[in-house]
């Protein structure tokens, strides 16, 4: 690989979620909602298990109908908690557990962190999102942008209804 695939960047948005700030960090942190919205889709049958603390693992799977399945035919991603402050910031680490992009056999499988910060704003609360570690080819930072908007919004589906 050259080194500008080696190269990193990091992907920031923001979106305002109509709930509460303890809501939504139930959503972040409850493996029954973290299935349904960690894989941008409140209707996928996922699964996922949470050790929050400092140090804690993590994991959400769901069915992968698209392109090579990993192992049974479910994909998913786990990680770390590198910082845990309720409820105003969750810090994690993301590794995918998936055939898919930059992940494929052969090619580098990278880790990422992922710090997200929630401020109260009016009636609902103001979801920060920041990836780190996303590899700067050229590609992968606007796909992450992308992605990180559509699960920020099927979060918001998960708890605005």
């Amino acid at each position: 690989m050259d080194d500008g695939y080696l190269a990193r960047g990091s992907v920031a948005i923001e979106r305002l979620i109509d709930a509460s700030r303890d809501s939504v960090w139930d959503a972040l942190t409850t493996p029954a909602a973290m299935a349904r919205w960690m894989w941008a889709s409140s209707d996928a049958e996922g699964w996922a298990e949470a050790d929050l603390r400092v140090g804690g693992a993590y994991r959400v799977y769901a069915p992968f109908d698209g392109g090579t399945h990993q192992g049974d035919g479910w994909s998913g991603m786990c990680g770390i908690y590198v910082e845990v402050a309720p409820p105003e910031r969750l810090v994690f680490t993301m590794h995918w557990d998936a055939d898919i992009g930059y992940n494929r056999a052969g090619l580098l499988a990278l880790d990422e962190v992922i710090a997200i910060t929630l401020t109260p704003e009016g009636d609902g609360t103001r979801v920060g999102w920041t990836r780190m570690g996303v590899p700067d080819d050229g590609r992968s930072i606007e796909g992450h942008t992308e992605g990180d908007t559509v699960t920020l919004n099927a979060l918001a589906v998960v708890l605005e209804g």
